[in-house]
């Protein structure tokens, strides 16, 4: 492998021109043999060096040295080889050469690939990239083997315009004695340090070094001054003019001396941080005297990285092979006992504290290899080693929290559809969590950690003392022995992935998860008496830990692994069939009836609030069986009316046995969430014993509906603008694709009744959204001409905001039926008529909040009025206002762009009614970030590093979550898939199973898909489609279902209709879509052509396929259990 990469002399022709500018600039080298660099031919400096400056730089007084050869062409085209720059390694104008001495001594940090020759036959494998040092390091025999090194220098040195003091520096570090090859490299290490601060060799190279006493004297006047850069203590050291900037400033941190140049801007930036932490550290010496941390503190924003369970050993990590193809994927952190990191002797061992060694667990990507020799194997995935060693940096995209408790096959198989991973990828992919799975109950349960014991502070000193990242202290001791479990004999035996039947939508928390690995009673098995076969007795079993089962507290049937207090029999003596099938222990479980039967049994009136919560209950399956009874005789009009009667009914129950909880205490050992879980599954099992008994032709169980009017159409916005007209016929056209109108469990709803549109502009939209905004939208609206479109609607008094939001006479109507559309839809669905909904309407409204502009974003976003938030609000409005009387509703947005006008309106501070949830684009390093130690509000909303940067709409709101009724995911500056899937099974999923929404509402946008004219996302239309199953399936955990979606983003909507003013021949028009009926004979669509051309990739794939999977995904999931 180090052969195919190996400078061999003359291995690469001479470039011509390299050796003409060579000369050019070593006109003024000196010859061999000429004059020593004498200590006195160099200007004494520490007589003008700020005192500061001198506390900190303690340079090493430099004796003679000889000067440094000149080098030959043969050793230019050997330095050319090993570094791989020139003309033989370059195929356009930059040979790799830098025009600046101080560039050129840069390439000692190139990264040079060592495995050249390996990839002229495996072109698809992943280039092995080193450092230049640390690979003429690695091949260095003695003390004179580091001859890479030596030639660039000796290059740099005889360049025409390096500083005296450089060229003294760099001869210096050649020749003074160093006894093996790993001190002089870290001789030539200091140096090429050195000169980057050395005072000389910055006043030789045009830089002001003395500080200038005053402002007045120029720009000098800040040398010597501290400054926070990075987070990380620095000081200035040096100005030079600037033609392009005025002026530049280096620095360097006070640590380590690295070195940095600051813009002006930057610069004040920096002198501000250093203020306000002062006043900082002014503030706390007042109260308590602070000691000096301990070791290191430049990689503090990384060392202080924590994940969630970390303490059991397990998380997702990105290797760094190619071949991975940047996939999350389970992996063990090494405990800092067992890592050995090598690292190149001088180099900087900073690097350490930044990367963690993990083993990747079943990893499919080194299999690869191993059936590219002519394996046959239908499973090429795994055939490699089960286990594989990397070095990780940490980061917050490197690493992340280990999701799963057990081996769930649906939420594995959930996981693995956001990966983009081959399918015969899934049984590696399966292996690997059932050993994750197992080495993390493994470790919960018997390895003892002092992690408890430790401070925060003890952790980061004991990583400081290891050199090492605090990950690697916090992970584990795995004892050997666990290790070396037969993990490839057991997997062997477990199931295959394809004898698993498909996953179903249930709400049966155990019936898709497979039983843990327990490797401690392997371990056990191995030691006597159970190594000579002997078994050991029921006592010594019963104190023995096992795995534990795995309980979540969300909506599930009855589990029949659940022990109860009291053993209630499904079916007494003497009962029939029919009385059987409404007695409690139907609807409850085991452990509810066990504390009902206590409770009637006792006299003691402090469980009241039981004896209420069963005498609700039962009242509600008398009167739903006796309403099955006389049901078929009543109209199809008052059956609609009556089940979604019943059904309302048995949510305000679960409401009401909740509170009821209250009146009383708790019987002693009973936990009162236990009882509220087990409540909510009894309360949930009769809404859906209600709707299987009460379902008919096209309504109830198995439906799905697709909601949409024309009056949408009627919003037209400005010609060139993303939101169109011809979206909501272009997602009528998606929804038929997938069966709507034409399968009978899948209905196409074509016109909202005005008593919902009465009651959305009425009674439901001025709880959303402040009268004065709805009255501002209202006169504007009006006030445009028929004939007039393309008109802001969001602007301010000055002029600002309405750029992106416009609309026509018909806007307010189109709102207004959007927001009637999803109350409809909220109607439907709690009421029993189907199990979910598509809303198609527009204009979208996840941006409108309580008022103009909310949450400080620069424009309303194309939204008017918010339908999402306003079907929230409905749906938790009492019965007696005319509301569904729902406890709970959780929005989840998965729009690109942040919902601010949903989390304004819903979630302004904590309201226990409501869980908002955001995926989207964006982050702190997109955005910008807040910094702690400002006290200034401008300063402290300045961009990363202080360079202005283009942020992400609708700003800074998203990237936090400021209670826990928000749950804000940014993902980055370009949605993927993979980081959709992982945040959806690792933090979505747990965050909605614990607030158990009677109702999930979903801000449903598709700009992130991979062809959006946005640009900002990489999912394909099969993606939503598995999101939406995804959602789904929370739906079922928590509320039997019930879920409904409400368009808002996605604009990838190829053009539809012919422009009628260019004078062009029609074969220059273009491809358009064709949407056939669905596309209303008036609409116009004049596209751009600078917009037209981004779209025209989405006749591939775009807007309407979106929205076709996205219908599917719910047709799928519309079948209950």
């Amino acid at each position: 492998a180090t052969s195919d990469a190996a400078p061999v002399t003359g291995s690469a022709p001479i470039s011509t021109n390299d050796v003409k500018d060579y000369k050019a600039t070593s006109d003024a080298a000196p010859a061999i043999g000429s004059a020593p660099i004498s200590t006195n031919d160099i200007e004494d400096y520490s007589s003008i060096i700020h005192p500061s400056i001198a506390e900190i730089i303690k340079l090493q007084e430099i004796p003679e040295v000889e000067p440094l050869e000149t080098l030959t062409l043969r050793e230019i085209a050997e330095l050319e080889a090993s570094l791989q720059i020139g003309d033989t390694y370059n195929y356009d104008d930059d040979d790799g050469w830098k025009s600046d001495w101080g560039g050129n001594l840069q390439l000692f940090d190139k990264e040079v690939i060592v495995n050249r020759g390996y990839l002229i036959n495996q072109p698809n494998a992943k280039p092995a990239k080193v450092k230049y040092c640390d690979w003429v390091a690695s091949h260095a025999p003695g003390s004179k083997g580091l001859r890479g090194l030596e030639l660039l220098l000796r290059f740099v040195y005889n360049m025409k315009d390096t500083p005296a003091m450089a060229k003294k520096i760099m001869a210096y570090c050649l020749q003074r004695p160093a006894e093996t090859s790993e001190q002089r490299l870290e001789f030539i290490v200091e140096a090429t340090q050195r000169t980057s601060y050395d005072p000389a060799v910055l006043q030789q190279d045009g830089w002001t070094i003395k500080k200038a006493d005053t402002p007045e004297e120029g720009e000098a006047f800040h040398i010597g001054r501290r400054i926070m850069w990075q987070r990380h203590e620095a000081i200035v050291i040096a100005f030079t003019p600037d033609e392009t900037y005025s002026g530049l400033w280096k620095a360097a941190y006070i640590e380590d001396l690295e070195t940095f140049d600051l813009e002006p801007g930057e610069l004040q930036s920096a002198i501000k941080k250093w203020e306000n932490k002062q006043k900082q550290a002014q503030k706390k010496r007042a109260t308590v005297r602070n000691t000096p941390p301990l070791g290191s503190t430049r990689f503090a924003a990384t060392a202080n990285y924590k994940i969630g369970g970390i303490e059991n050993g397990i998380v997702l990590a990105v290797p760094t092979t190619r071949a991975a193809q940047g996939v999350l994927w389970p992996a063990r952190v090494r405990h800092v006992s067992e890592v050995t990191l090598p690292l190149a002797a001088g180099a900087r061992r900073n690097s350490s504290k930044n990367i963690v060694q993990v083993v990747f667990l079943a990893p499919f990507w080194n299999g690869l290899s191993v059936s590219s020799k002519g394996s046959n194997s239908k499973d090429p995935y795994s055939l490699g080693p089960l286990f594989e060693f990397d070095n990780i940096e940490v980061s917050e995209r490197n690493f992340q929290q280990y999701p799963f408790e057990t081996v769930s096959m649906e939420k594995i198989r959930g996981s693995f559809r956001f990966l983009s991973l081959p399918n015969t990828v899934f049984s590696r992919y399966l292996d690997s969590h059932r050993i994750a799975v197992a080495l993390k109950a493994y470790a919960s349960k018997h390895i003892l950690s002092d992690h408890a014991s430790r401070s925060e502070d003890q952790i980061l000193a004991s990583a400081s003392l290891t050199e090492s990242h605090a990950l690697s202290v916090r992970t584990p001791i795995f004892p050997q022995v666990a290790l070396d479990v037969p993990f490839e004999f057991i997997l062997g035996k477990l199931p295959h992935p394809s004898e698993f039947a498909a996953a179903t939508m249930t709400d049966d928390d155990d019936s898709d998860v497979e039983p843990t690995i327990d490797i401690n009673a392997i371990i056990n098995s191995m030691s006597p008496p159970e190594c000579f076969g002997k078994k050991i007795s029921p006592t010594e079993q019963a104190t023995s830990i096992l795995t534990p089962e795995y309980h979540k507290s969300s909506i599930l049937s009855p589990d029949p692994n659940f022990t109860p207090a009291i053993k209630v029999a499904s079916k007494t003596e003497g009962q029939s069939d029919e009385e059987a099938l409404w007695s409690m222990s139907k609807f409850a479980s085991d452990f509810l009836c066990g504390l009902f039967q206590t409770q009637s049994s006792s006299n003691d009136l402090a469980i009241d609030g039981l004896a209420y919560m069963e005498k609700l209950l039962r009242s509600l399956v008398a009167k739903l069986r006796q309403l099955s009874i006389v049901f078929q005789q009543y109209t199809s009009i008052k059956q609609v009316g009556e089940l979604k009667n019943i059904l309302c009914q048995c949510l305000l129950v679960k409401g009401h046995g909740e509170d009821s909880l209250e009146c009383g205490s708790i019987p002693p050992g009973v936990s009162k969430e236990t009882i509220i879980v087990e409540w909510r599954k009894a309360c949930e099992r009769i809404y859906k014993r209600a709707v299987s008994k009460l379902s008919s032709a096209g309504v109830g169980n198995d439906i799905t509906s697709v909601i949409t009017d024309s009056r949408c159409n009627g919003h037209i916005t400005q010609s060139g603008s993303f939101e169109r007209p011809v979206r909501i016929p272009a997602a009528i056209k998606g929804a038929k694709l997938a069966g709507a109108g034409t399968n009978p469990n899948l209905s196409l709803i074509t016109h909202v009744e005005d008593p919902y549109l009465d009651l959305a502009e009425n009674v439901v939209v001025p709880k959303a959204h402040k009268v004065s905004y709805i009255k501002r939208m209202k006169t504007k609206i009006a006030s445009i001409q028929p004939n007039e479109t393309g008109v802001p609607l969001t602007d301010d008094s000055d002029g600002e905001g309405g750029e992106d939001t416009m609309g026509s006479r018909g806007s307010y109507t189109a709102a207004i039926v959007g927001v009637a559309a999803s109350l409809k839809a909220a109607d439907m669905v709690v009421g029993g008529q189907c199990v979910n909904v598509f809303c198609a309407v527009r204009p979208p409204g996840h941006h409108a909040g309580q008022e103009l502009r909310s949450m400080d974003a620069i424009s309303n976003g194309f939204c008017l009025f918010n339908a999402a938030a306003c079907a929230a609000l409905y749906a938790t409005t009492p019965r007696s206002q005319g509301g569904l009387g729902l406890r709970r509703v959780c929005v989840i947005d998965f729009d690109v762009h942040h919902g601010n006008g949903t989390q304004d309106i819903l979630c302004p501070t904590f309201d226990p009614r409501f869980l908002y949830v955001s995926l989207h684009a964006g982050g702190a390093h997109i955005n910008g970030y807040d910094d702690e130690d400002s006290e200034d509000e401008s300063f402290r909303l300045r961009q990363l590093g202080g360079r202005k940067q283009e942020g992400i709409f609708p700003g800074r709101c998203g990237d936090t979550s400021p209670h826990k009724g928000v749950l804000n995911i940014p993902l980055g500056r370009r949605v993927t898939a993979s980081a959709m899937g992982t945040a959806l099974v690792s933090q979505v999923t747990p965050a909605v199973e614990a607030f158990s929404p009677d109702l999930i509402i979903l801000s449903a946008g598709f700009d992130a898909h991979v062809n959006d004219p946005l640009g900002m996302g990489g999912l394909t239309a099969e993606d939503f489609g598995s999101v939406t199953e995804v959602a789904c399936q929370m739906a079922y955990k928590t509320c039997s279902g019930r879920i409904f979606s409400v368009l808002e983003g996605g604009y990838g909507v190829p053009c539809c209709v012919p422009r009628d003013d260019l004078f062009l021949p029609n074969s220059t028009e273009g491809k358009l879509l064709d949407l056939g009926n669905d596309l209303p004979a008036n609409m116009k669509d004049d596209v751009p052509f600078s917009l037209k051309v981004k779209l025209d990739k989405c006749h591939a794939e775009g807007f309407l396929e979106c929205v076709k999977e996205h219908v599917k995904g719910l047709a799928k999931c519309s079948k209950r259990k």
